[in-house]
Formats: structure tokens, sequence, C-alpha cells
């Protein structure tokens, strides 16, 4: 066996041990990264310091990824799509607040490493809050009254 069809067997091994939705939840989060590094990369070049830069860029990236997970990752909840943002963006606070944080502390610390550097390393850190949020959280199922109703009884 050659080396390479061992990494391709080992790969689709840990592919298929992956949590359900993670694979597509971290291609969607990849296009985010790719619309964050990009506004990123503008903000800062119209002039914009780091911090607001890297502030205007999540929120962009934010509103990209839930319209991409809400329609490609996860199943329909049964909640209005306005009350599913509201939680999403709850758990893109917490997610998005991890990020930015390790970023401008990367950032203040090591002034020597590239922006866009330090903003894949925040957006990494926060990949474990965010996808543990929305796949329990804003993404669970919703629960019917009637489903309420009969769980209080068991």
């Amino acid at each position: 066996m050659t080396y390479f069809s061992t990494v391709v067997r080992e790969t689709a091994r840990w592919i298929h041990l992956a949590p359900k939705g993670l694979i597509r939840f971290l291609c969607v989060g990849f296009g985010g990264l790719a619309v964050d590094q990009s506004v990123l990369f503008v903000s800062e070049r119209l002039g914009a310091p780091f911090g607001a830069a890297r502030a205007i860029a999540i929120l962009v990236a934010t509103f990209a990824t839930w319209a991409l997970n809400r329609r490609f990752t996860f199943a329909e909840t049964g909640r209005p799509a306005h009350w599913e943002a509201l939680r999403y963006f709850g758990v893109a606070f917490v997610a998005q607040s991890v990020n930015y944080i390790v970023s401008v502390m990367l950032a203040a610390r090591y002034s020597e490493l590239p922006h866009a550097l330090v903003a894949f390393i925040g957006a990494v850190a926060a990949t474990v809050f965010s996808y543990s949020g929305q796949r329990f959280f804003t993404f669970a199922p919703h629960r019917s009254a009637e489903d309420e109703a009969t769980r209080s009884r068991d």
C-alpha cells in the first residue's frame, strides 16, 4: 500500500467519524473566512485601524455564514428565520468575541505577524465554540408545544 493510499484511507476514516454536519460547517467556515479576509483587507486599505477593520470583517462574515449554514449545513429547525437568526447571532457573538480577542491580542503581542495570519488563528480558536453552539442550540430541532407537554408528563 502506498503512502498516498494510506493518507486517503485515513482521511476518509476521519471524515466518517466527524460529528454530524461538521464537514459542511467547516466548508461554510472557509467561505466565511474568505469573506472575513477580503473585508479585512479592503477595510485596512481604506484606512480603518486594525481593531475596527477586524470588527467589520467579523460582522460581514457572520451574516454570510448564517445564510450559508442555514441553507447547506443544518436541517430545518421548525423555527421562523428571524428567531433562528437571533439564536445564530447570539452564539456567533460569543464565538466571534473569542475570535476578536485572540486576533487583537496576537496582533498586539506579535506585531510582526501578518494580520491575515492573526485573523486566521482567531477564527480557528472560535470554531469550536461556534460549531457546538450552532449545532446544539441554534439549529437544534424546535420542540412543539405537544412535545413539551409529553416530556413534562414523563
